[in-house]
């Protein structure tokens, strides 16, 4: 394992300098990202803690032995363990292909003389950095909410770390292993297979949630016996969830004999998952990133052939070279496995969502209920638009990589470039939001104030959104990386991430506060409303307008004084 050892002393040290040129960085870039940051953890925790206070409130706060808030804390605590435990082992499937078989230092490490599975374990380490470590920073206020409302002990916040690496090595060897199997078995198989395989899998995965979705529509006075039900089935004991959850909870009771044995069962699973997955790798990952690597070059089609080939056509009413860019965009995106799946994951938990939204309870009757859920629609929409434009818009510059040059040559302004970017984003993202908000207020049989509130919301985050992406994405580029994980994971990436949920908090505080108080009658005259939604409205605008203009300005500004 020495091996493994020196890949990791050259990993540490690269991280120990990335961290010491942060002195080098823009003091207001680090100042607004620590600042942003920081808020970001204490909403968390403070909207957390007034969650559980709820819950124990619920329950009946009182000095009684047993609480039945404190009983339904812990059940959602076993819920959100497996929630993590899945969002864990897709994250995994996808970083780990990027880190297995796209990276530049695989190449590198191949020819060293290192066994596969020295490789494999060393590359995994730097898989499961990348996959969780957001896990870490939004599981913190999370455990520390709970322990101060429960009153826990301290072995609690002390499990919760120990617990934590076995935890996320479980999900991390799964993904690993998956993404093994899959580059070794698909690229044997036809394109339009994996299509119709894929199309019958999300037919099968809607059509069980639907069915369970209306199959499980119960009565108000029914519904915490149902879900103290349908919670208990997450605490199987073959749920590697469930051994962390118990784990926990007992240490934080003081029965620490309980709290060691799923502390050994998880741990020693963590261990044989690990082995299991390396042993399979030393035997099938070299074959497969080989068939990858020849699969690329298997065959070159002429221009204008295949279904990416006729997007020139389509588009043949912009003009070029905005045309050609927008084509080698799409292309780009399409030919990478990770960037697609995930966006279609993302829209289908939306379209789930959607299409679930007639199952509501007589409460929604009430006028109170439908202006809060129309606010809650925006909230959800635009935040998978923030985490999509995060993701997929951010990098679109930097992926230029180092031929960016080339543009610079090129009858093409970066005007027209970071233009190019924006109305690429805006146009693609539309499709997909403004149809489910469209939808979604359908549904609800919202009234015409809430409808159109919504849909011009959705559609003005459309453009902020795209503008902070795309600006902020020239603003800091990153030339030298052509992984868009790792583009997205710098500093400037989480820069654009933190202010995107902060200009979406305040566009949906904004409306939330104007709607509700008309519903709650605070208003006097009733044309102090439609005063008030103006101002509102008028908010939006402006603030869109400032997030769509003021990181573009700035990165084109920084796009022209750099020397390439």
């Amino acid at each position: 394992m020495s091996q493994v050892w020196a890949v990791l002393v050259a990993k540490f040290r690269i991280a120990g300098h990335l961290i010491a040129s942060v002195r080098n960085e823009s003091r207001l870039k680090v100042g607004v990202l620590s600042v942003s940051a920081l808020g970001l953890w204490l909403g968390a925790f403070f909207l957390l803690h007034a969650g559980f206070d709820f819950l124990v409130d619920f329950g009946g706060r009182s000095n009684a032995e047993f609480n039945f808030g404190d009983l339904l804390m812990s059940r959602l605590l076993s819920i959100l363990a497996l929630a993590v435990f899945l969002l864990l082992i897709f994250s995994n499937v996808l970083v780990a292909f990027s880190t297995l078989y796209r990276s530049k230092e695989v190449v590198y490490l191949l020819h060293a003389p290192m066994r596969f599975e020295h490789f494999f374990y060393a590359r995994f380490l730097e898989s499961v950095a990348f996959s969780s470590w957001s896990l870490a920073f939004l599981g913190s206020p999370l455990i520390l909410a709970y322990g101060i409302t429960a009153n826990a002990s301290v072995f609690l916040y002390f499990a919760a770390i120990v617990f934590f690496i076995p935890f996320i090595i479980i999900p991390a060897s799964l993904g690993c292993l998956i993404t093994l199997l899959l580059v070794r078995i698909f690229p044997k198989i036809r394109l339009w297979n994996v299509v119709l395989l894929g199309i019958m899998v999300v037919a099968l995965f809607f059509l069980y949630f639907g069915n369970t979705l209306r199959g499980t529509r119960i009565a108000e006075d029914t519904l915490l016996p149902a879900f103290l039900d349908a919670s208990a089935r997450v605490q199987s004991p073959f749920f590697p969830s469930h051994w962390a959850s118990k784990g926990v909870l007992a240490a934080a009771h003081y029965e620490f004999r309980e709290s060691f044995y799923w502390f050994l069962t998880l741990t020693s699973s963590a261990m044989m998952c690990l082995w299991v997955t390396g042993a399979i790798a030393h035997r099938i990952f070299y074959m497969g990133w080989s068939s990858l690597q020849g699969q690329e070059r298997q065959r070159i089609k002429p221009m204008g052939a295949g279904i990416l080939g006729k997007l020139e056509r389509l588009l043949r009413t912009i003009r070029n070279p905005q045309r050609a860019l927008s084509v080698k965009d799409i292309k780009l995106f399409w030919r990478d496995p990770t960037q697609w799946s995930q966006f279609v994951i993302f829209f289908g938990i939306m379209a789930i969502y959607t299409a679930n939204l007639r199952n509501t309870s007589r409460y929604f009757e009430e006028e109170m209920w439908r202006s809060f859920i129309a606010c809650l629609n925006v909230g959800a929409v635009t935040l998978i638009l923030a985490t999509l434009t995060s993701r997929f818009v951010y990098p679109l510059v930097s992926l230029e990589g180092r031929r960016f040059w080339i543009l610079g040559l090129a009858p093409l302004t970066f005007r027209q470039l970071v233009w190019q970017k924006f109305w690429l984003s805006v146009c693609t993202t539309s499709l997909f939001t403004v149809g489910l908000a469209i939808l979604s207020g359908y549904m609800l049989k919202l009234e015409p104030i809430y409808y159109w509130l919504t849909v011009y919301s959705v559609i003005i985050t459309n453009f902020g959104l795209a503008g902070l992406s795309v600006g902020l994405g020239s603003l800091y580029p990153n030339f030298a990386e052509d992984n868009p994980a790792r583009i997205v994971s710098g500093m400037g990436g989480t820069l654009n991430l933190l202010i995107s949920v902060g200009y979406i908090t305040l566009v949906v505080g904004a409306q939330t506060l104007i709607l509700q108080w008309r519903v709650l009658g605070r208003y006097a005259n009733p044309d102090t409303f439609w005063y008030a939604l103006a101002l509102a409205v008028l908010f939006i605008t402006v603030l869109s307008a400032i997030c769509i203009f003021t990181p573009m300005r700035l990165g084109l500004r920084n796009l022209n004084t750099m020397e390439f």
